[in-house]
């Protein structure tokens, strides 16, 4: 056998380093097959064996010769299947591999991902037309191992989410991993939907593979939903018509009354009353907090439709619940010690928006009486947190932090907004207000007609950003839709003091997303960078680094502060800034620059650091475009710090070349330069951490002269302040005796905590954790428990019980969906034995129902926006879909946790009515409909060798069965007696010695006699096409079928 191991080894090999035409390739196998045959496992794994330690790209040879040896029927399906799977990244490593460096290892190369997604493709089209399988060896052998690779991929891929999320890593798949991920579910497609697979999945003597292949089925069909939908939804088509539920074809005595008991629990369930409907003030109270939380969610439509399918035609009370969590989610903040820009962004909120959503109920079929809803609702808030305005006064004075402005405000905006009558804002403050209402009422297009006609307007309206009077909405509006007009219009100048101002405004952007999407705002100034180009006539150039990083620094900051992807704002992959924010903190190695790149970055160092010339000319920024320079920038960095440290630059030439970086055309490289040097700084494979130190000093602590450019560098501090905290502190733990950490430390302290992002502080997590025989599970079973108690009918507590939607964000991202579902689960069970199980349950599905940045069960679509949003990619599983697995499988729990069991019916039957509800309002909403997912919470991984005897078991039943397929017993048997274990054949393979010649025949030998076979001369290639004798599209990605 190793001789023929060898013999084959050998000729793919010369067959791939020559190219040889299909043709000759067909000829030259047969001709060889017959003298030295070699069972089909063996040599796809020979032809599909990496060739290098890290291939990146695909061979296409190797499919073409794939695809002869499928046609001439020297391999199958499940060869090449099994053989791509071996080397595949998403094969678990053995044992045995975890000591041995993986170069050294041949086992661990891995083949290119295209490679896999091709095979996946041609072998759905092979399935789809019923082209295979031939026999029923090759669809039980395919059948096992496109389980195993479910199983893995979703175990793989599972767990680099979870690692990522622990990390604090917010990191989307590849594109190349999804499109993997979907080329598999197309081959499940056609495997489903494949007559004579379907047969043989209904026999007895298969029952084992069928319930090893529902199995992983069941766990692959959610996570593949997770980024396409299509494909999802034709697998459960065929679960459904089919019965892909992981039910076992014959039963045992023991199973058939395990199975009855089952559908008597089933059907027990169906008869579990519902308690009663109540719309709890706290679940108002949850809601606005999770819109508030992080990135601003508060688009009207999801709002106002949100609000109908909790209380239906009752506007009365909906607009008087509405008024008192605004009143509560507020005070909250007010008692947490929440940061002055959260405070502002909240009384933003309750002042200028909650009277614009009044107004859009008010002229409802069911009219409300507004002044009425407001004086209910201001009877129900705290007054402690609300004191009147002459009890706020002193309260001030005593240093206290008062909201007692708050009411006034409130009143103020109603009556600009018609909601209230002049008298009553006296009656209702129960003193006389210090101020009025603005003597305008403004409206957007009138605002932004000013714009258009006097650039000053606009200056003016992002100063009144900050107001809290009830009509930043318009003014919202009207500088979203002037930014569009300038990018339309190409005014560069305006556009960049427009940018300046908002970007060392942060209040200013936390204000406009509460008002529009992000891609309304930013989608037009990215695309504004993407075509930027230099003019013929330009000029001078430096002008054009000064407008372009105005704008790159306004972008940047929208990004950091609110945690946006590419997604977010409205952007491809391809343009400039998704490029930047994926790689722009990366440098490139030498050997992988190009010509370009290399010329512009000679020309940047030597204009920064060449005391011989001039410094940088004009010449230096025509060389070099904005757009590619920043993606240089790290690059720059690197270059500098290693000469630096190798002393080709002294220290006080960097530091002179680097004053440049304190002007306002190239400050905005700083935020890719320091975060290079914030990654660098923390590997331990350099000496370079002098150097760096003394860069940081000087780039962070020697501030700007000019005001513009103080500003700006105030700007960027506060977007990467947290990764340089970060690196700050290991820093430190490494060196505490350096004495140069501390102070840059103390520089950027007054930048911290910029972001509004979704993930909690240390600081939060020891304050729900740091009790005696406290976890994250019991604190968020807790915060359920204070929130159903306020709730309930004998509560007289009027200020809200501590709540931040962060503790639900944590919970999932630290435990999981599944764990954090379970607590809520129990603390409603818990409540609902107490005798308070109706708002207990409203709690659990608000929280539950709540929209997230990620994985939101109900979307958030900004439709009313001048752009609206696009849909996220899916990153996991939400607790609406996890609910829906645990409601699959409570029949299960009637014997053991009977409250338990009618708990998960009752939140689901809950949950999907609330959700229908807000999807018959009108606001499209994700309506997914999982399976049975319990086959995903610990996916076992399957190793090669139980893969390996486990098709050889079922190759041997089907022998067995005398399917109804023509079999050739001869090849399957001499095949079986080779031991088709995968393991074991790489072990016999020695695939380290496979390029040596067989016996005493060199390399030289081995083409003689090819050429000998043949009688032709493999040397004379002649056509190098493919040669598939197939359609051009054989190989296309083909979707028409969806």
């Amino acid at each position: 056998m190793d001789s023929l191991i060898k013999e084959w080894s050998l000729f793919l090999d010369r067959c791939l380093e020559n190219r040889i035409r299909a043709d000759l390739f067909d000829a030259a196998a047969t001709q060889l097959h017959g003298q030295s045959p070699l069972p089909g496992r063996k040599l796809a794994a020979l032809l599909l064996k990496p060739r290098s330690p890290a291939a990146s790209s695909l061979d296409p040879r190797v499919i073409v010769y794939v695809e002869r040896l499928l046609a001439l029927r020297k391999v199958d399906a499940s060869d090449v299947l099994s053989a791509a799977f071996q080397y595949s990244r998403d094969r678990p490593a053995r044992a045995a591999d975890e000591g041995v460096a993986a170069k050294e290892d041949l086992s661990r190369w891995c083949n290119p991902p295209e490679l896999e997604e091709s095979i996946f493709h041609r072998m759905h089209k092979a399935f789809s037309s019923a082209e295979r399988p031939v026999t029923n060896t090759e669809a039980v052998r395919t059948l096992i191992v496109v389980a195993a690779w479910m199983s893995a991929m979703v175990t793989s891929h599972t767990s680099d989410s979870m690692i990522q999320a622990m990390a604090g890593i917010q990191q989307h798949p590849q594109q190349q991993s999804l499109n993997v991920r979907e080329a598999l579910g197309m081959l499940l497609v056609g495997l489903t939907e494949n007559t004579k697979i379907l047969e043989l999945l209904t026999k007895e003597e298969f029952k084992d593979v069928r319930k090893t292949f529902v199995q992983s089925l069941s766990s692959f069909v959610p996570f593949i939903s997770q980024t396409s939908i299509q494909i999802a939804q034709r697998l459960e088509i065929s679960q459904k018509d089919h019965d892909f539920h992981d039910k076992p074809l014959g039963h045992t005595n023991g199973n058939a009354n395990e199975n009855a008991g089952l559908e008597v629990a089933t059907l027990q369930l169906g008869q579990v009353l519902d308690l009663p409907s109540i719309n709890t003030r706290a679940g108002l109270y949850i809601f606005l907090n999770a819109l508030l939380i992080a990135r601003p969610l508060t688009d009207d439509y999801t709002i106002l439709n949100y609000l109908h399918s909790r209380y239906k035609i009752d506007a009365q009370n909906m607009a008087t619940q509405l008024i008192t969590a605004a009143f509560d989610v507020l005070a909250n903040a007010m008692y947490r010690s929440e940061s002055t820009q959260t405070m502002f962004l909240l009384k933003s909120f309750l002042v200028n928006q909650i009277p614009l959503l009044l107004t859009q109920l008010t002229p409802s079929i069911y009219p409300i009486t507004s002044e009425l809803c407001i004086t209910q609702a201001l009877s129900h808030i705290d007054p402690n947190a609300f004191p009147a305005f002459s009890q706020g006064f002193d309260d001030i004075m005593g240093g206290n932090n008062s909201l007692s402005d708050v009411r006034q405000d409130f009143l103020n905006a109603c009556l600009l907004h018609g909601l209230l009558p002049a008298n009553a804002i006296e009656r209702l403050l129960g003193e006389a207000p210090m101020v009025g209402p603005p003597e305008t009422r403004y409206n957007k297009k009138y605002l932004l007609n000013q714009c258009k006609d006097n650039f000053d307007k606009v200056n003016m309206l992002i100063e009144e950003l900050d107001n809290l009077d009830g009509n930043v909405g318009a003014v919202v509006g009207a500088v979203t839709e002037f930014i569009s007009h300038l990018c339309d219009t190409q005014m560069t100048m305006y556009l960049k003091t427009i940018c300046n101002l908002l970007s060392k405004k942060p209040q200013a952007l936390d204000v406009m997303l509460q008002f529009t999407s992000p891609a309304s705002i930013l989608r037009p100034l990215c695309q504004f960078l993407d075509e930027w180009r230099y003019d013929g006539d330009q000029g001078e150039y430096q002008p054009v680094y000064d407008e372009f990083g105005a704008i790159l620094v306004l972008i940047m900051a929208f990004v950091h502060r609110f945690d946006l992807s590419y997604h977010d704002l409205g952007i491809t992959h391809d343009s400039f800034v998704a490029q930047l924010l994926e790689r722009g903190h990366h440098s490139i190695p030498p050997d992988e620059l190009t010509e370009e790149q290399g010329r512009q970055l000679g020309s940047w160092l030597r204009g920064f650091f060449d005391s011989d010339k001039e410094g940088l000319s004009n010449e230096v920024f025509a060389s070099c475009q904005p757009r590619d320079f920043y993606l240089i920038v790290p690059t720059l960095f690197s270059q500098t710090v290693m000469a630096c440290s190798a002393d080709v630059l002294s220290l006080d030439s960097v530091k002179g070349g680097l004053e440049y970086l304190h002007e306002t055309f190239l400050l905005p490289s700083l935020v890719g330069g320091l975060t290079w040097m914030s990654c660098h700084a923390l590997k331990q494979t350099h000496q370079d951490l002098d150097v760096l130190m003394q860069i940081f000093h000087k780039l962070i602590r020697s501030a700007p002269t000019s005001g513009d450019a103080q500003a700006m560098h105030s700007t960027i501090m506060s977007i990467v302040s947290s990764r340089l905290e970060k690196c700050f502190g290991t820093l430190k733990r490494r060196h505490p005796s350096r004495t140069d950490i501390e102070p840059l430390r103390d520089a950027i302290k007054g930048n911290l905590s910029y972001e509004r992002s979704i993930y909690t502080s240390m600081n939060e997590l020891e304050q729900w954790t740091n009790a005696p025989h406290t976890t994250l599970n019991t604190s968020l079973r807790h915060t359920v428990q204070q929130l159903s108690q306020w709730s309930s009918a004998g509560s007289l507590q009027l200020n809200p019980p501590g709540y931040t939607h962060r503790q639900v964000y944590a919970s999932i991202k630290m435990l999981g969906a599944l764990r954090t579902l379970r607590a809520i689960i129990d603390e409603v069970k818990a409540q609902t034995e107490a005798g308070n199980g109706a708002p207990a349950l409203d709690i659990g599905v608000s929280i539950i129902c709540a929209p997230t940045i990620e994985n939101s069960p109900l979307a958030v679509n900004w439709i009313g926006s001048l752009i609206p949003a696009t849909t996220p990619p899916r990153t996991g599983m939400n607790l609406r879909e996890m609910l829906k697995a645990e409601y699959d499988n409570a029949a299960s729990l009637v014997s053991t946790d009977p409250i338990g069991a009618e708990t998960i019916v009752r939140l689901h039957r809950r949950v999907e009515a609330q959700l229908a509800a807000v999807a018959s309002s009108g606001l499209p909403t994700e309506q997914i409909d999982l399976p049975s997912v319990s086959g995903m919470v610990d996916v076992q991984s399957s190793n090669m060798p139980d893969l390996d005897k486990a098709m050889n078991d079922a190759a041997a039943a089907t022998m067995a069965s005398g399917g109804g397929m023509d079999l050739d017993k001869q090849a399957l048997q001499r095949s079986l007696d080779e031991h088709l274990d995968m393991a074991a054949a790489g072990g016999a393979l020695d695939l380290s010695g496979m390029g040596v010649g067989v016996g005493g025949a060199g390399a030289g030998d081995m083409s003689a006699d090819l050429g000998a076979l043949l009688d032709t001369d493999l040397g004379d290639m002649g056509d190098m096409g493919m040669g598939m004798g197939d359609d051009d599209d054989d190989w296309g990605l083909d979707y028409n079928n969806m």
